[in-house]
């Protein structure tokens, strides 16, 4: 099993999935060939973006196995950091991920029949926890956005969850809404769940907007209290600046990611969560989750 997952930093530097994939039990399974193009997504973007990759880390804990009959189920969290050079510049990609795996023993020895992504699992990821605390209300400029301060906090906080907060099973835009407020912006209180942008700590004490993914967007789409401004490109976009996705290309946003740099083409790299990722490609190629209908929208905070 660990083989598996380590078989990917080769596979990362490499780009041929062939030898990874003889850890598989059937790879005509539904997951397998979802794995398999992954790995060609992941490659072609390699490819497009003209960039020499140099090695992958990987660490993996397992959380918890079960023997069923003469099959091992396990529960696993995997760190990994790929490395990669792009023009005259060193740059990583950081990942942890949980994922739920069954082993099967055959003739041949052990092998994988089942490997999920399983979003949400408890990872206890060994983050050293920072000093920071976002501003206090009255430390707040309004209508000030300081983006240094926002990706500061996005990269101090994008594998591991400040406990100043609630920690959601979809944790990804209740992180974006930490990093923009400790960037500087007000919270927009409103006596509704579903007006306004606000957290107030207690138990369902929040705006939809502070913590689901397509309320959020439409509370960007709105302006809302960033006076957010919706460009084109994700190259019109800057540090501190969010990109919304639609896997499915159904008017349903499922995802926020907060730009924390760019890679010497001028292109977003991104921090988020529920998948603890730094800067990935703005894309998201590489995921579970993309699919070709995808659809982004891109938001340009002036607050």
């Amino acid at each position: 099993m660990i083989a598996w997952f380590r078989g990917q930093n080769q596979l990362w530097v490499e780009g041929e999935p062939d030898r990874l994939f003889d850890w598989v039990h059937n790879k005509d399974t539904d997951w397998a060939k979802t794995e398999w193009d992954r790995w060609v997504r992941n490659r072609e973007q390699q490819q497009e973006r003209n960039i020499k990759p140099i090695k992958g880390e990987t660490r993996v804990r397992v959380l918890r196995e079960k023997m069923c009959k003469e099959d091992i189920d396990m529960e696993v969290a995997v760190y990994q950091r790929f490395l990669y050079r792009m023009s005259t510049q060193l740059l990583e990609q950081e990942e942890v991920n949980g994922y739920q795996i069954r082993l099967m023993d055959s003739k041949d020895g052990w092998s994988i029949s089942e490997c999920h992504l399983a979003e949400g699992m408890e990872l206890d990821s060994g983050q050293v926890w920072t000093y920071y605390q976002p501003p206090e209300e009255g430390d707040i400029s309004k209508n000030h956005y300081n983006r240094t301060k926002a990706v500061q906090y996005a990269e101090a906080w994008w594998n591991g969850f400040n406990p100043r907060y609630g920690k959601f099973e979809d944790d990804c835009t209740n992180y974006i809404s930490q990093c923009i407020h400790a960037g500087g912006i007000s919270m927009d209180f409103a006596p509704r769940r579903d007006w306004g942008w606000w957290y107030r700590g207690s138990r369902e004490n929040w705006s939809y907007s502070w913590a689901v993914a397509h309320s959020l967007q439409n509370y960007l789409a709105s302006g809302g209290i960033m006076k957010a401004q919706r460009v084109d490109s994700p190259q019109d976009l800057q540090l501190g600046d969010i990109i919304c996705y639609d896997w499915d290309g159904d008017g349903r946003w499922q995802h926020n990611t907060i730009v924390t740099a760019f890679d010497p083409m001028g292109m977003p790299l991104v921090n988020a969560h529920t998948v603890s990722s730094r800067h990935r490609y703005w894309d998201y190629r590489d995921s579970h989750a993309w699919t070709p209908r995808v659809k982004y929208r891109f938001y340009h905070l002036q607050g």
